[in-house]
Formats: C-alpha cells, structure tokens, sequence
C-alpha cells in the first residue's frame, strides 16, 4: 500500500475512540476505500479499510464482515498482510465497518507489472514464476483454513521495497457472498471479471480450486503482459471463461519454455477437477519451474492486444 498523497473523504477523521487517526488515502475500490492512518497506542502506522456507506448499513453484513475480519486475523504468514483489529464507527451519520491492518511500504504488483511490460513487454518468467508461487503460499494457509480468496488478481498482491510478496483483501469477497445481505442475490457474482473462475461466473459455489485459477490466470498476466481473456464487456468477459479456450502463453512470448504453457493450461481448466488439486501442488510446480530456469534464452514477441495490469478492471458484480 503505497502513499500516493490522496486525501480520502475521511482523511482527519479517527476511529476507535480515537486510537487510529485516519490520513492520506492509498486506494479505492468498488467495495471499499483504504487510508494510511496512526495508531495512537502502539505508535505506529496502519492501514485502515471503510466500507462504503452502501455495504454498513445492513447490520447482518456488517456482522458477517466483522466475522471474516476475525477469521483473517488468525492467518499468520510472511506472504498475508496482517489483520490487527476490526470495528465499526460512525462516519458521516453511518455505522461504517473496518479493518485495520499491516501498512505495507511497496506498490502494487499491477504497477510493478506494468513497469517490466514498458520495459520488456512481460515480467521474466522465473521471477514471474517466484511470484505466484508466494501468492500460493499464502493461500496454502488459507485454504488451510477453509478460507478462498474469491478474488486473486495483480491489485490485491503487494511488494514490499525488499521484494517481498503480500497478499491482501481475505474474507470480504466472501462476506459479499454469504448471502445474509439483500446485495447478494441467487447467482450474483462478486469479483473482478477478469480473474474469475468459470464457476464463479457461473454463480455456482467455489473451492479452494477456483482460487487456483485465478492464480493461473494472473500468471499468463505476468508472463504476457496481457489477460488470456479481453472482451468489450464483463459479461462477454466472464463468457470467455466458462466456454473460451486461452491461448498458450508461448503463442504471445516465444521466450517461455514449454513447462510454463502446460503449468498454465492446467490451471486454467474449465472443470475445477482436472487442475491443480491444492495450493500447494502447484507452488511446488511453479517452484521446479523456476529453478529449472523459466526463459528460453531469445526474446519476446509482443502481442498487439497486450493489456497493462492497471486496465485490468475493478470489482464488478454480474446478474
């Protein structure tokens, strides 16, 4: 979460009684808006999710949310950023739910993306590679758990200046989806269209595999510097995944081995039993991967329909 220097419509305010003083605004989304913010107590920086006014204001959500928020408080591992503590306060006459969490000093993986596509058209592959296989360390211990992400994509990972993988944004996808809220209706779908799984758009139920595609698809993201699936609309999008086949990643980089197109391929199956069965498995297939050298030694072919990981959409909700 890097600091951009934005004022948020809360920036000035403070939470909690006044422990956590809310300043410049990091980001914001479909659901919610991000601040850098102080901890009074413990002296230090966080960073603090609000919910949009939209989502606080049915109680039933709000304790679903603070359930999640709980849950996600429990995964501890160098790749999650941490949960410290959740609430609600009232913002703007609303009883407005929140999160507090680690700040973490980087930027986005979309941004470090779109710099190695300006640079060279895709991320090289063996970093490529060392990258998703510490997003799926993270979800090993979530899954773990029984917790799915519900919406992997670049903008929810982040890098810290040492490199260092952090994936953000558990549970609320999920608290989205409980169906305890009148804005989750029979077959709404909650997540980036972009990134979803065939079943996901489908508004089917997911596992911990629907993540795992997701992982696939930000993979081919990363070793492109394109989306397997583009369309003018996110249901024309979500279309592509349920009946569309990707194209291998080699056909847009020549420079990628082999490995790295059935990797892909097997992720990206439409039937959730023919990928990859956990987290795990395929982080040790990225892993050997990567150790065996993931580029070929000549150079990139660029596709024309090559997407930046910034124009890779927000959350959408699909009917």
């Amino acid at each position: 979460m890097s600091q951009d220097g934005a004022q948020g419509r809360y920036a000035g305010r403070a939470v909690a009684g006044g422990r956590y003083q809310l300043r410049d605004l990091l980001g914001e989304g479909g659901m919610a808006s991000v601040h850098l913010a102080y901890d009074t107590v413990l002296d230090r920086q966080v960073a603090i999710k609000t919910l949009h006014t939209e989502l606080g204001r049915e109680a039933a959500f709000r304790e679903r949310f603070r359930r999640e928020a709980q849950s996600v408080a429990k995964l501890t591992h160098t790749n999650i950023v941490s949960v410290f503590d959740t609430g609600e306060d009232d913002l703007d006459g609303t009883a407005t739910p929140y999160i507090v969490m680690e700040y973490v000093e980087g930027r986005p993986l979309g941004s470090v993306l779109d710099e190695a596509v300006s640079r060279q058209g895709a991320m090289p592959a063996d970093q490529a590679l060392k990258i998703t296989a510490d997003v799926l360390a993270a979800l090993e211990i979530s899954h773990e758990m029984g917790l799915v992400h519900r919406d992997i994509k670049p903008g929810n990972v982040m890098m810290t200046k040492r490199g260092v993988v952090k994936v953000m944004d558990f549970g609320i996808a999920r608290a989205m989806q409980s169906g305890v809220t009148s804005m989750t209706q029979t077959g709404m779908v909650v997540g980036t269209p972009q990134y979803l799984s065939p079943e996901q758009a489908l508004g089917r139920g997911v596992d911990a595999r629907s993540d795992l595609y997701s992982v696939g698809i930000m993979l081919f993201q990363l070793v492109t510097g394109r989306l397997p699936f583009e369309a003018d609309s996110p249901l024309a999008i979500a279309y592509a995944h349920v009946q569309e086949e990707p194209v291998a990643p080699s056909s847009v980089n020549r420079a990628l081995p082999p490995a790295v197109d059935a990797l892909v391929a097997r992720a990206l199956k439409k039937n959730p039993n023919e990928r990859f069965p956990t987290a795990e498995a395929i982080r040790r297939h990225s892993s050997r991967i990567a150790s065996a050298g993931g580029n070929r030694p000549f150079g990139f072919f660029f596709s024309a329909r090559a997407t930046s990981a910034s124009t890779a959409g927000g959350s959408a909700r699909l009917t």
